[in-house]
């Protein structure tokens, strides 16, 4: 009983871990909000938008009216036997309905019942990925140093609720595993959200830092996420995390040991970013992509190269996360997988 990003995304991962996922949606707005989010290149006439696809692989689609007491009492034919309920109803329009968690619970006492909500479930407002951007910081970080912000490109707020809501629904079912008991769970976006703070939270809570947009640059390392033009018009990204890494940096690219003693210290590096950048770029002009990746292969010194979405999708590494569903109607629904492990069993 969830819709647009995080509840779904919850759903696809245990679909595809092998679970039978009923996606239950509106009938009366002609379901989830997603199937319209198309973009201008799309078939205005499907069912289906490529975000859709994004979100709700594996699943059987189940069109019901909650406010009609016949689709009504089907979904209690099938909470009654249900081992997981994911819901992201608000609280008056879930009682209103009949479909709260006390409700739900009684029906199944064994049920796990996954609540997600935006501040919490007994705050009314409404919460969506770009309001939690904006009231968790993010938005404030994301842009260019000229001072134009960004929002991530991805519902990455939405993204880590999912993850929180994976987790606490694999955790409940541990838990009814070993006591046979069910469960209900709150997830919110706006606490997963500030967990997802991380190092930036720490440096705020430690320092008093408060951050400012820095585009690809890291406030903490460098050179990390500045961007350098090969001589061949390639766009690569550095990523060095150490001193040590630094210092093969400086001789695979033969640069002055004069200047070395300026910048042999990430604080150092730091403090002088700008004319780091300069010294770099200045001599990674004169070497091609090919001739810079076999160097840094030979060190091993992490960068990447910055690609879009057609040069992502022609890697063999990303291939094997497509994941491609034919629906009623001859339509084809292609996203990724939610899941990016391999369970290997023990080997004796």
């Amino acid at each position: 009983m969830s819709s647009v990003l995080a509840g779904p995304l919850t759903g696809s991962f245990f679909a595809e871990l092998g679970a039978s996922v009923i996606k239950i949606e509106n009938r009366k707005s002609a379901g989830d909000a997603t199937r319209q989010w198309k973009l201008p290149v799309e078939d205005p006439a499907s069912p289906y938008s490529a975000y859709y696809a994004a979100a709700n692989y594996g699943k059987e689609e189940l069109m019901l009216d909650l406010s009609a007491q016949e689709d009504l009492y089907r979904l209690y034919v099938l909470v009654k036997d249900a081992d997981v309920v994911i819901s992201n109803f608000q609280k008056a329009t879930a009682e209103k309905l009949g479909v709260h968690h006390e409700k739900i619970t009684s029906l199944n006492p064994k049920i796990i019942f996954a609540q997600l909500s935006a501040y919490s479930y007994d705050d009314p407002r409404p919460g969506y990925d770009l309001v939690m951007q904006a009231e968790t910081g993010y938005i404030s970080m994301t842009g260019t140093e000229e001072g134009r912000l960004c929002k991530i490109p991805v519902a990455m707020i939405d993204i880590l609720a999912a993850h929180q809501m994976k987790e606490a629904i694999l955790i409940g079912l541990l838990h009814k595993f070993r006591t046979g008991q069910g469960c209900t769970i709150h997830v919110s976006l706006y606490q997963s959200a500030i967990s997802g703070l991380v190092n930036q939270a720490s440096n705020y809570l430690m320092c008093s830092h408060i951050p400012k947009p820095l585009g690809t640059l890291h406030p903490n390392i460098a050179p990390y996420g500045e961007i350098l033009l090969t001589k061949d018009g390639k766009q690569i990204m550095l990523a060095i995390g150490s001193d040590a890494q630094f210092e093969k940096l400086w001789k695979t690219l033969n640069l002055s040991q004069d200047n070395y003693p300026n910048f042999g210290q990430n604080n150092e590096r730091i403090k002088h970013r700008g004319l780091l950048l300069n010294i770099l770029q200045e001599k990674v002009s004169q070497f091609t992509l090919e001739e810079l990746s076999t160097k840094f292969a030979e060190l091993n010194l992490p960068f990447s190269i910055i690609k879009n979405m057609e040069e992502v999708f022609n890697d063999p590494l990303s291939k094997k996360m497509i994941r491609i569903e034919q629906k009623p109607g001859g339509y084809c629904l292609k996203s990724v997988g939610s899941i990016a492990f391999d369970l290997l069993p023990a080997t004796v």
